[in-house]
């Protein structure tokens, strides 16, 4: 993909613009590329959205979105452990041959009711590639059988458990899709608030954070976005069943005044449009490092279809890149 636009120097002082890096990529025109995005937003229209929304029963929705996640090849190369943290399901990705020297948290997406560390191979198998890092992907517990705050929870359950392991804080990203993506913005007040060391970057895909669902992009992207039903984010969001008042019941009420480094990635035709242009303008504007990317005529978590499409495959390698940067060698 090529680089239509960036501006913002990452430096911050007080007479800073407090504006994110913002850039845009545009498709590189191929015919893989040109053909594979057909096929993937076809079959998406087709096969996804019209199941992934109320009255379908949650069993059919799960059982959709992992036949077409696990349809989605992994990267080779790499090991893949299960493990048990606290009662908790987690895999442990590594690539083959290598000591990693840092880690990736990555949490799941599937509007908090759906996926699972399964259904996310064919992202978390190649940042494990691309980053020689070792990934954890644990299978938090999931609406409705469980309200919020459990996600969360689990969420720091996990965050410890990477630390516990050797990997110093500046060694470690937290990363995550859609209502993943959520939890990895939410994550580091978490860590405070459990007393935790802040990881070093965060890296979002598309995170969900107006509990409303009334945005500008909502209304009007909706024909456009072949994977995403707001009836479906209204659904989640009743299944939440966040305590009122809760700290951390309203991702854009954080405070960010000490967040890590953040990259969101975002599509241009998608629902949730708003919700990342809003958080790396807050994350700039509380003083600290953002940037946004968005990749136009793409979808709501196209790096799913990273084995097909290489615009995934460069989001993908994108955030790899952003890691580096951030991290402690």
């Amino acid at each position: 993909m090529s680089t239509a636009a960036a501006k913002r120097s990452p430096r911050r002082d007080s007479t800073a613009s407090l504006d994110p890096i913002v850039r845009h990529y545009v498709p590189v025109d191929t015919w893989r590329e040109t053909l594979m995005a057909r096929v993937m937003r076809t079959s998406l229209f087709a096969l996804f959205k019209p199941v992934m929304q109320p009255p379908v029963p949650l069993r059919i929705q799960r059982g959709v979105m992992h036949g077409l996640a696990v349809s989605m090849p992994g990267a080779g190369g790499v090991e893949i452990r299960h493990v048990k943290v606290h009662g908790m399901a987690m895999e442990r990705i590594t690539p083959k041959g290598v000591k990693p020297r840092h880690a990736i948290l990555y949490l799941h997406g599937g509007a908090f009711c759906v996926g699972s560390p399964r259904s996310h191979r064919s992202i978390t198998t190649r940042l494990a590639k691309l980053t020689q890092a070792e990934v954890f992907v644990p299978d938090y517990r999931r609406i409705p059988e469980h309200a919020f705050p459990a996600q969360i929870e689990d969420g720091v359950k996990a965050y410890r458990y990477v630390l516990q392991q050797g990997f110093a804080a500046k060694r470690v990203a937290v990363a995550g899709d859609s209502a993943g993506g959520t939890m990895a913005f939410m994550l580091p007040a978490a860590a405070v608030a459990a007393g935790l060391a802040q990881p070093a970057a965060l890296a979002m895909i598309s995170p969900a954070l107006d509990l409303n669902l009334d945005s500008d992009s909502v209304r009007e992207r909706g024909h456009r976005d072949p994977l995403i039903n707001p009836s479906w984010g209204r659904q989640a969001v009743q299944w939440m069943k966040t305590p009122p008042g809760h700290p951390l019941g309203n991702p854009k009420a954080l405070s960010l005044a000490a967040y890590p480094p953040c990259l969101i990635q975002v599509g241009e035709d998608e629902v949730l449009y708003d919700d990342s242009v809003w958080a790396a303008h807050a994350v700039a504007q509380a003083g600290r490092h953002a940037e946004l990317e968005i990749y136009l005529k793409r979808w709501h978590v196209f790096h799913v279809h990273a084995a097909f499409m290489p615009s995934a495959q460069a989001a993908l390698r994108r955030q790899a890149e952003f890691l580096f940067n951030h991290w402690a060698r």
